[in-house]
């Protein structure tokens, strides 16, 4: 799963350190049929020993072996009609109780059966014989009971693991009649969603969709809702023939039924966990793209999009090519399927061979791709759990990291693959900065978290993916590789924890890891290090000493195999170094003085580093060391420094120049605080990336900034007119904004030009511009353009819509203007009904306020006898307008 669009918040709690070399030695006895807890003592010096709750992986008891489901919808209800039938055995142990995950549903029935053979003769050409037929007989003596969302099923006798049994369910799914739940990183948790099912919001398409992670797939079906339990699956989808459906596994068949629905059957051979299990329904159009191995690659999406479709996911098939070749394990699902729903309550989710994706994090247009797909690491990071999550999986939510960790990382080598290193490190540079936000530090791999999803955070997510790297870095790309395939392929379709992963790296590469594993998966926290550097031009030899100075007291002494690139007469060499105490001096014999001693040369160490260096080494730095941070670093270091000569024309050239756009932005963004002198040089320059750079987003800022630091010249002004013609709407957008603050009546008229269009970036300028400048003659542009917004940016473009409507005249406009924005409330989420009632309450209030105004004219014209036969009639309009108004306020408000 990815959090919505970034790790953001990062939830951290009390932790106990778990260093133990086997976290399975500390598992205590089972009771019988029951979970268990195991309370652990942290026991610190002179204070009371606190009790803290281990969370153990969920105990095996039962095992269900395949589930088959036939569902129908009320959407009128937001319920759903079920019938599970569930194959299951003893794990172990023999016993006659199973107990399931069922949250809030309408138990009908339970049936148990078991299987016999009878003897039944047939015929063989002109011989008679018997034969034995296996049939499902129920066990009468079998009952249950359903209470606190757990439905407790006694078999009506003991099962050993060698038999198997059967468990047929009917029963009713009620979502919406949970008691609401969720967190940060997963806003809901009733499993099945019904989204504008009755329609009444015309901007939405109706539709269904599910989400199981954590544990919520139980409001929808009865399982063990528990990430080691693997099964396999057949889902009969019984729905109108309008609708298109999806899950797991392959459609085997759809039938017609006599009543003018449909059942889809859908099938998934594979053993997967039971949060991995999805269905959707909906209007969707299916592209297909060009199968991967002979297996079906195919998108779903509203039909605005089916043009769309290839453009924004049309790299999947090089993705899953790309991870099946790096990993050595080929993508093992039988088709790979991604689709895009409204309202989703996360980033994406990694249903097995079906991810799904919140449409505000992938939707795009054909032309707002040339500004870059904004999807793509969602994209990659979905399609790795494939992989690691679905093919091998957590067996707890405690070893969280050997799902997200991997998936996090998996974005950084598709960039690497794709755009090469200084994409990658970029990406990476930024998921660090997520993790180091936090001042707070827990274990990566927790045994004590309060709920399962404070595991979703920059810890699973954002540290491990650095922590991955490091790994990567520490055995070589080879063994990495090769260690990953042996993880994989020893634990698939089945669970694997922390050390198995381990143990897969030990048996490659024949090195004991404990000792990393212990300080970075099974510890909390990061080294802080101290450098200083002595060179001894008389002996040659370079002193570089390390300090380790992180808080010992909570966080350990770390072992750092660290890499040194030491540069002389513009040349590398490099030594490799590894830091295991608490200060080491380290002599290096060089053949010249330094020009740069280059800490940490492959910029993979996770740490908090005091090193400071001049500013003439910081030029050497950006000029001659390779990678993205080693530019981005010595940038940053002297971007206050710009009336140096030295450093104005080092921050000109990467301007300019630098291979990675994002440097070039970073730079051309400070040249504008260079000294007055420099103004005319940077107003040159930033004319020449205008016109020269190859990257659209580079083009739009250096637009930006022309107009922000010399956009009252007439030249810049006429650039912003002839930038309207461009295909990029990225920088389109940019003109028109510069246009609505230097000139409002023509960006009024050249906004029209682009009423049309479908790219974000112009129809938010031009939301903005109509919000402060425009009436009744613009309000037909937000009904035309609601659709196209989704997620949060849908709050924004609300605002200016109401905005837009309180400077309307008409109370046709304004009647239609509440109507639009309080279909927009129904049935959405809290953020976006909250912002569609605000949106109405502020233009109630521009016609309570008239009705108050005419009122007291009305009174005042009464008084001095004067005809108010006009005012009469304009005020009974008004009253009218407001209690629509208010009415349409009143079924939304919160």
């Amino acid at each position: 799963m990815i959090k919505r669009i970034l790790v953001g918040a990062i939830a951290a709690s009390a932790v106990i350190s778990a260093c133990h070399s086997n976290k399975k030695a500390t598992t205590a006895v089972v009771d019988n049929e029951s979970a268990f807890l195991l309370d652990t003592v942290n026991i610190v010096a002179n204070e009371v020993p606190k009790k803290e709750e281990y969370r153990a992986s969920n105990p095996r008891i039962n095992d269900i072996i395949h589930t088959k489901l036939e569902v129908n919808f009320d959407w009128t209800n937001s319920r759903m009609n079920g019938k599970a039938e569930i194959t299951a055995k003893r794990y172990f142990y023999p016993g006659n109780m199973l107990y399931l995950n069922a949250r809030g549903m309408d138990i009908k029935s339970v049936v148990v059966s078991e299987t016999t053979f009878n003897s039944v003769k047939k015929k063989e050409g002109n011989k008679t014989i018997e034969a034995a037929v296996e049939t499902l007989v129920p066990i009468k003596t079998s009952s249950y009971k359903y209470e606190n969302d757990s439905l407790k099923i006694n078999l009506g006798r003991t099962f050993t693991n060698k038999e198997t049994y059967y468990v047929q369910i009917e029963y009713v799914a009620k979502p919406n009649e949970l008691k609401a739940g969720g967190s940060s990183a997963i806003s809901s948790d009733k499993g099945l969603y019904f989204i504008n099912p009755t329609g009444e919001n015309v901007y939405k398409m109706p539709q269904i969709w599910t989400q199981g992670e954590t544990q919520s797939n139980s409001a929808w079906f009865p399982t063990i809702d528990s990430p080691n339990e693997k099964m396999t699956q057949d889902i009969f989808m019984t729905v109108e023939e309008k609708f298109t459906t999806l899950s797991n596994g392959l459609l085997v068949d759809a039938k017609k039924n006599a009543n003018g629905t449909r059942t889809d059957h859908w099938k998934l051979d594979s053993p997967h966990a039971p949060y991995l299990a999805m269905m959707a329904v909906g209007e969707f159009k299916k592209v297909t793209d060009e199968p991967w191995n002979g297996k079906e690659v195919s998108y779903y999406v509203e039909k605005e999009y089916e043009a769309h479709a290839k453009a924004i996911f049309g790299d999947t098939k090089e993705m899953i090519e790309f991870y099946s070749s790096k990993l050595g394990v080929p993508y093992a699902w039988p088709k790979y399927a991604q689709i895009a729903v409204r309202d989703y309550v996360s980033g994406a989710m990694e249903n097995t061979s079906a991810t799904l994706h919140g449409d505000f994090a992938v939707y795009q247009t054909t032309r707002e791709t040339i500004d870059g797909k904004k999807g793509n690491s969602i994209i990659a990071h979905e399609l790795f759990h494939q992989w690691f999550g679905d093919l091998v999986t957590c067996e707890s939510w405690s070893n969280l990291p050997l799902n997200e960790s991997f998936a996090t990382y998996g974005e950084y080598l598709w960039e690497e693959h794709k755009f090469g290193r200084d994409a990658a490190d970029y990406h990476h540079y930024n998921s660090r900065e997520g993790y180091m936000a936090s001042e707070k530090e827990v274990n990566l791999i927790r045994f004590n978290y309060d709920q399962r999803e404070d595991m979703f955070d920059g810890f699973s997510y954002n540290k491990g993916g650095q922590v991955l790297h490091m790994l990567r870095k520490e055995v070589g790309d080879d063994a990495f590789f090769a260690s990953l395939k042996n993880y994989l392929e020893t634990n698939k379709f089945k669970t694997g924890e922390i050390h198995q992963l381990r143990l897969a790296f030990e048996e490659t590469t024949g090195q004991d890891m404990n000792w990393f594993f212990n300080q970075w998966f099974l510890n909390k926290g990061r080294p802080k290090l101290v450098v200083t550097k002595n060179y001894n031009a008389t002996t040659g030899n370079l002193e570089l000493t390390v300090e380790q100075t992180q808080n010992f007291k909570k966080y350990p002494l770390y072992r750092l195999p660290i890499d040194i690139d030491i540069y002389v007469n513009g040349k590398a060499e490099r030594t490799k170094i590894v830091v295991s105490d608490v200060k080491q001096t380290f002599n290096i014999k060089v053949s010249g003085a330094p020009q740069l001693v280059n800490f940490d040369a492959e910029r993979q160490l996770l740490c908090d580093l005091e090193y400071i260096r001049t500013v003439e080494e910081y030029i050497f730095q950006y000029k001659n060391a390779p990678l993205y941070v080693d530019r981005y670093e010595a940038l940053k270091q002297l971007d206050e420094k710009l009336a140096d000569a030295n450093v104005y024309a080092m921050f000109k050239w990467a301007a300019e120049n630098d291979k990675f756009h994002v440097l070039r932005n970073y730079a051309a963004n400070k040249l504008i605080e260079a000294p007055a002198d420099k103004m005319a040089d940077v107003k040159t320059t930033l004319l020449s990336i205008y016109n020269n750079d190859k990257k659209t987003r580079a083009r739009a800022n250096a637009l930006r900034l022309l107009n922000k630091k010399f956009g009252s010249d007439a030249d810049i002004a006429a650039l912003n007119i002839k930038a309207l013609n461009e295909q990029s709407y990225a920088i389109c957008g940019e003109a028109i904004e510069a246009l609505s603050k230097k000139d409002p009546k023509l960006a009024m008229e050249k906004a029209k030009l682009f009423e049309n269009e479908t790219g974000k970036d112009v129809l938010y300028p031009i939301g903005e511009l109509y919000s402060n400048h425009g009436s009744d003659e613009q309000m037909l542009f937000f009904q035309n353009n609601l659709k196209q917004f989704n997620g949060f940016e849908v709050m924004g473009f609300i605002s200016m819509y109401a905005k837009t409507a309180k400077r309307c005249t008409s109370s046709v406009s304004a009647i239609v203007a509440a109507g639009d924005l309080n279909a927009m409330g129904k049935g959405a989420n809290r953020f976006t009904k909250y912002s569609a009632a605000k949106g109405i309450k502020d233009i109630l209030n521009v016609w309570e306020t008239k009705e108050k105004t005419l009122k007291a004219q009305v009174a005042a014209a009464q008084k001095e006898n004067k005809d108010v036969t006009a005012l009469e009639k304009e005020l009974k309009l008004t009253t009218e307008t407001k209690d629509i108004i208010a009415k349409k306020y009143n079924e939304i408000k919160i």
